[in-house]
């Protein structure tokens, strides 16, 4: 599964999944599962994030929210 966009977005998730393994699987579950596609995120600054799925790749994207 390829994760594209905001690079510190991209950051916050590899540090999120370091400190909890099922963090990135449960808001890849919840972006499946949503009507728009979409999971909301923030950082520890505060910076709020958004994960979308792209249903005919199997993509991710991040942007600020």
């Amino acid at each position: 599964m390829k994760i594209d966009g905001d690079q510190e977005g991209i950051e916050v998730l590899k540090a999120m999944h370091a400190r909890d393994k099922s963090y990135l699987k449960h808001l890849i579950g919840e972006a499946r599962t949503n009507t728009d596609q979409k999971a909301h995120f923030s950082s520890d600054d505060g910076t709020k994030y958004v994960l979308s799925l792209n249903p005919a790749t199997g993509g991710l994207l991040v942007e600020r929210a």
